[in-house]
């Protein structure tokens, strides 16, 4: 990695190449891996990722610029990113962004083009206050501005996320950065196109009207049966069907992805069970890309393995890419005289 940001700031490359690992390594409350994704992005890819931040002025931090996967590496910028940027063109930027809660008193005005704000806040240290709203205020030579969204922006805008995750985990951060870039997209848009652009490709438009009630149920379903029935009992109450259909796919993907996970574990100690050293087991195959062929034919692969570990697994390995046999279901007697014909069998 070093090699391929040689030409960027050495000290910012040290702190992205320390994230990764953590990146990589990241567990949920069970104990899983929650970026499954990582070992499917390339060294070339991670450092694009970088680069392309990098000519944003700002670098992937792994606090205010992190990495998310949807089919692709995606970047995530925080409320933090587009400070710093407007921060970079107008230094003395004051910046003053804050949820307002249910029983909060506040004002907002705006005098020849000064902006006057009061908030109080009624009750600082309970945690279960409700947010209503939330606000952003920004002066600097360019002048004085103030933005607010209230529920309905932000229920909307949380509709519209592909990555409800970051929403459902951190709600208030989101829910700032959303004021903050609703402000400076209006007053600064110049300075934050590039972030915007690529912040803009976690958001669906066409995913605003999903119901909540429905929207639960998919969130909360653990089996494909759980979500055919909620398409049999939704699909025509639903609203807006192209919303139901994306996140019941969505879903199923996180579903199956997650029952594969539990399946390689099982082979793995069946593996073991059988003296087969899984790690020599999987380097005839492309893991993971091919963990699903594997587990649905491994009785075949298994019936097959004595004749592979009686060779070099190197040699095997070029046989398979230059031959093209499917190593998945070809018979025992049919590998065994194709390696014989390619004589890496002996006597």
């Amino acid at each position: 990695m070093k090699e391929l940001l040689k030409d960027y700031d050495k000290k910012k490359v040290e702190i992205f190449i320390n994230y990764l690992p953590e990146l990589e390594n990241e567990t949920d409350k069970t104990g899983k891996l929650r970026n499954w994704w990582f070992s499917k992005v390339s060294k070339e890819e991670f450092a694009n990722a970088f680069k392309k931040v990098a000519n944003e002025g700002l670098f992937i931090d792994g606090d205010t610029v992190t990495l998310n996967y949807r089919k692709k590496l995606v970047i995530t910028y925080d409320y933090h990113a587009y400070q710093n940027k407007v921060n970079v063109a107008y230094p003395e930027t004051i910046f003053d962004f804050g949820l307002v809660y249910l029983g909060d008193k506040y004002s907002f005005t705006k005098e020849s083009g000064k902006v006057i704000y009061n908030h109080e806040i009624s009750d600082p240290f309970n945690s279960s206050r409700e947010i209503i709203g939330a606000y952003g205020v920004i002066k600097n030579k360019k002048g004085e501005f103030l933005e607010t969204i209230n529920l309905d922006d932000i229920k909307k805008m949380r509709k519209s996320s592909l990555m409800g995750y970051i929403w459902d985990n951190w709600l208030d951060r989101m829910i700032l950065k959303s004021v903050i870039k609703r402000i400076c997209k209006i007053h600064f848009k110049d300075e934050v196109k590039g972030l915007e652009d690529v912040d803009n490709e976690e958001y669906d438009m066409d995913l605003l009207d999903l119901e909540d009630g429905i929207e639960t149920k998919i969130k909360e379903a653990t089996t494909l049966d759980d979500l055919s029935k909620i398409y049999k009992e939704d699909v025509l109450k639903s609203k807006n069907k192209k919303t139901l259909l994306t996140k019941l796919t969505a879903r199923k993907k996180e579903i199956q992805e997650d029952n594969l996970k539990v399946d390689n574990e099982a082979f793995k100690k069946e593996l073991e069970k059988n003296s087969i050293n899984h790690e020599d087991f999987y380097k005839c195959f492309d893991i993971p890309k091919n963990l699903k062929v594997i587990l649905e034919n491994k009785d075949t692969l298994l019936a097959n393995w004595t004749l592979i570990k009686a060779n070099n697994i190197d040699d095997v390995a070029k046989f398979l890419n230059e031959t093209n046999i499917d190593l998945f279901t070809i018979k025992y007697e049919d590998l065994a005289k194709s390696c014989s014909d390619y004589n890496l069998l002996k006597g």
